[in-house]
């Protein structure tokens, strides 16, 4: 119970904060944007448009015990940018509770490393919490107008559970590919592979119909995804549905808002 007072007093503070932030007023996210805030990748950051901040709550397979909620903060300041994400997993008897802190830089306007450190607490009741750390670097570049590159490793140093624990946290690689075929449409392609652990491939399409909606949809060897976000004045709502193709289904609701970006 006082860490789920803790996780919603992080996302109380993180929204007080940003709603003191001025907005930029006559700009709008584009599907570039739409794409790049999706893929999660922290060499991506430098490449958006806006300062970005959203707060999301999911549900893993319609089970109580496997809630979702996150804050997401990218503040961009002319070609860098700082990440800060804090996020839980699970129920107040067992779960992870993961803050991240992130910093990423474009070089020549075409290319951006970025590099995130964890910390992870993952509690369960009766036994004692585990409290371990670890980073990821990634780099992502524009290799035309149209079509940009993107790489990550996570946990490259096979850093341990509990600092010296027995358990090696998994490694995990990937690789995407973004294509822009227009200002309204966009298409990826990544592929992921944890070691030891399971080897992935999805494909995505993101679409813009109109000024502030958007659309997406991805699908890969083991799930599908359906995504809606919808401006309404300072905010952004969005709506997204995964469908595991054993396991089942897993709803996930938000809000973001964009922000002026400091030169």
């Amino acid at each position: 119970m006082v860490l789920d007072r803790t996780v919603l007093f992080f996302f109380a503070i993180g929204w007080l904060i940003v709603f003191y932030i001025p907005l930029s007023a006559q700009s709008w996210l584009g599907v570039a944007d739409y794409q790049r805030v999706k893929c999660e990748l922290a060499a991506a950051s430098p490449f958006l448009s806006h300062t970005w901040v959203a707060g999301t709550c999911g549900n893993d397979y319609l089970l109580k015990e496997l809630m979702r909620a996150r804050l997401d903060a990218v503040m961009r300041y002319d070609r860098h940018a700082f990440i800060l994400q804090l996020s839980h997993d699970g129920y107040s008897r067992y779960g992870e509770l993961t803050t991240t802190v992130g910093y990423a830089v474009k070089f020549g306007g075409k290319v951006a490393v970025g590099m995130r450190y964890y910390y992870l607490y993952q509690h369960v009741d009766d036994y004692e919490a585990q409290h371990s750390v670890t980073f990821d670097v990634s780099l992502y570049a524009q290799l035309s107008r149209k079509i940009c590159f993107g790489f990550e490793v996570y946990n490259p140093a096979r850093l341990r559970y509990s600092i010296r624990g027995p358990d090696i946290i998994p490694m995990r690689f990937m690789v995407l590919v973004h294509y822009l075929y227009s200002e309204k449409l966009a298409f990826s392609v990544q592929v992921l592979k944890y070691l030891p652990g399971r080897f992935d491939v999805s494909a995505a399409c993101y679409y813009q119909p109109s000024h502030g909606f958007y659309l997406s949809f991805a699908c890969s060897l083991y799930d599908m995804n359906f995504g809606v976000m919808i401006r309404c004045r300072r905010f952004y709502f969005m709506v997204d549905a995964r469908y595991n193709y054993h396991l089942g289904f897993s709803p996930e609701v938000g809000v973001g808002m964009q922000l002026k970006v400091k030169k």
